[in-house]
């Protein structure tokens, strides 16, 4: 029921505030994959799977000016993307790869982010680190991270089996 209840609403924002195309732009994982129906693009991805969405009305300056659409973005994003550009851009080709082989494992440990903050599901931390909004690089710089060790991490969480990383941008230096 809840599911739509959240497709209504997307279709609320996006046909109700007098757009003048049928569709919104649509913005699939970080992808610009042109003026469709969200409802469509969502019917694919599992509730479960979707970490971010966006809506910006198509009367709005931030769609006009930041997409160059005038009916309306939509910025739909899943877990899946998150860890798997996460884990491209700064895990696949570091030492780090020795302690965490694939981005399953990467879903499964703890994140300390900016504000030393234990996330148990790590895509909002993780999404900080990686530009999923075409219109800005809106991505933070990492300074380091560093990889706590299954024995350590469990200490600090007892759902941390398979260790954490603690992430240092360069805003928290």
């Amino acid at each position: 029921m809840k599911k739509v209840y959240f497709l209504f609403y997307i279709l609320y924002a996006c046909f109700i505030y007098g757009q003048n195309a049928s569709n919104p732009l649509v913005i699939f994982n970080g992808k610009n994959i042109g003026y469709k129906n969200p409802e469509d693009v969502l019917k694919t991805i599992k509730k479960q799977d979707l970490a971010t969405l966006g809506i910006f009305k198509g009367d709005t300056e931030d769609a006009l000016k930041k997409y160059g659409s005038n009916s309306g973005v939509v910025v739909i994003t899943t877990k899946k993307f998150i860890l798997d550009a996460f884990y491209k851009n700064n895990i696949e080709n570091s030492p780090l790869k020795k302690e965490i082989p694939t981005t399953d494992i990467l879903s499964k440990i703890g994140i300390i982010g900016s504000k030393a903050e234990n996330k148990n599901q790590p895509y909002e931390e993780l999404s900080k680190y990686i530009n999923i909004d075409l219109s800005v690089d809106s991505a933070l710089k990492i300074a380091s991270i560093t990889f706590i060790k299954p024995v350590d991490a469990v200490k600090m969480n007892s759902e941390w089996k398979f260790g954490a990383i603690e992430i240092m941008s360069t805003l928290d230096r």
